[in-house]
């Protein structure tokens, strides 16, 4: 049965490419009455590049007419293609890295975009912009405090914020208003969540042991010294720069100034066993043991 069909988008390839039909079953009927003939054709096709495999439903009936490029009258089929798929812009890749209820969320509203649901495609980004206000444990009156918020706390640049509100007006015309909005509106708010979720959650998690980033909070802080002990070192004495080594280029001035002083109180308060305080003023440390971590951090 193998025949190349016209062209029709292939997910895979991202456009459209001829497809080779593997399979096809038809049913049709008519009302006599009524001169009404109607026929579906379900159809499994293959791409001709990548060999992707596609689902094709093609429907038609005696009424469905239109005029040709040569003002002849021709009959054609509507055509659907599964399962669904983005006309327009990318569904995030690595989206198994995103928390689960944000995750939820965003395939939600993909795939009412892709079934060409603007309206709930709308609602949909704004609910994940909540669902990430939630995660982060951002608590305000309303969703426009909360996206200042992400700002004010450096989750978000300034032009970030903005972009978020654009996502917030389009969601809310559609809440609450009933406004549909256009297409290509909504392929620049899949854009604009894209980024967010991929600075939030994903990025990071790339580049983790391949390339340096900030160490900007006390815990990772406390993992990287941690990590730093080894077994060789164990009844000597050494000073915390020398420990930390080169991870300290990655800490700001403030930031290493406010670490220091509370881990040497900790260490004084017996918090980490590992290390004993030698020089409160040198912040030097006489090793104990070595610290045994379950998870690692890397730098």
């Amino acid at each position: 049965m193998n025949q190349t069909l016209n062209k029709y988008f292939c997910q895979a390839c991202g456009g459209l490419r001829k497809h080779i039909l593997l399979y096809e079953k038809k049913t049709n009927g008519e009302e006599e009455d009524y001169n009404f003939q109607w026929i579906n054709r379900y159809q499994l096709i293959e791409c001709a590049g990548c060999e992707n495999i596609s689902f094709l439903k093609l429907y038609g009936d005696n009424f469905m007419m239109r005029e040709g490029l040569n003002g002849e009258i021709d009959y054609y089929e509507d055509e659907e293609i599964y399962p669904p798929y983005l006309e327009q812009g990318e569904e995030l890749k690595r989206i198994s890295q995103v928390p689960e209820n944000i995750r939820s969320i965003y395939k939600e509203t993909v795939n009412a975009m892709k079934v060409q649901s603007l309206l709930l495609t709308a609602a949909g980004f704004r609910a994940v912009i909540e669902a990430t206000c939630n995660h982060l444990k951002i608590k305000r009156a309303n969703l426009a405090e909360g996206i200042d918020f992400l700002h004010s706390k450096g989750y978000l640049s300034r032009g970030e914020s903005r972009r978020l509100h654009s996502i917030r007006f389009l969601g809310n015309s559609a809440l609450h208003e009933i406004e549909t909005p256009k297409a290509e509106q909504l392929v620049i708010l899949l854009s604009i969540v894209n980024h967010l979720l991929s600075n939030l959650f994903i990025n990071d998690k790339l580049i983790k042991g391949k390339l340096d980033i900030p160490l900007d909070n006390y815990e990772d802080f406390t993992n990287v010294v941690r990590r730093s002990v080894k077994k060789e070192m164990i009844g000597k004495e050494i000073d915390l720069d020398e420990l930390l080594g080169k991870a300290k280029r990655l800490m700001s001035t403030k930031d290493y100034k406010s670490f220091r002083i509370t881990f040497i109180n900790e260490v004084k308060a017996g918090s980490f066993d590992f290390l004993g305080l030698v020089d409160e003023d040198k912040a030097r440390f006489q090793v104990l043991k070595e610290e045994k971590m379950n998870t690692t951090f890397d730098f």
